[in-house]
């Protein structure tokens, strides 16, 4: 299992996502990936189901990001490319981690 969680709410600042995965959707979790600043403000992260391989190994981050972009005078980029308020789609391919189980 995979569970995208951000966090940074309520505020117009930048936000930090982390991905976590678990063999049960009970836990435990472990984290997989810290994303500070992801978007930079990144926010409802998630794998959708219709978007992953038969393998399970490539798959669809969506999310949309800075929508508060100038408020506050805080200005945030783009960040990955591709990022926007808005729909954003990217492919993603996970690999096994050479110490992992």
């Amino acid at each position: 299992y995979l569970m995208c969680v951000t966090n940074g709410w309520p505020t117009v600042a930048k936000m930090d996502s982390y991905i976590l995965e678990a063999d049960e959707i009970t836990g435990p979790w472990r984290m997989v990936a810290y994303l500070k600043d992801f978007g930079e403000q990144a926010y409802f992260l998630n794998f959708p189901s219709k978007f992953i391989s038969s393998d399970g190994k490539r798959l669809w981050l969506c999310y949309s990001a800075n929508f508060s972009d100038g408020w506050n005078g805080v200005n945030l980029k783009i960040n990955p490319p591709g990022g926007r308020y808005g729909l954003s789609l990217h492919e993603i391919q996970l690999i096994e981690a050479p110490h992992a189980r």
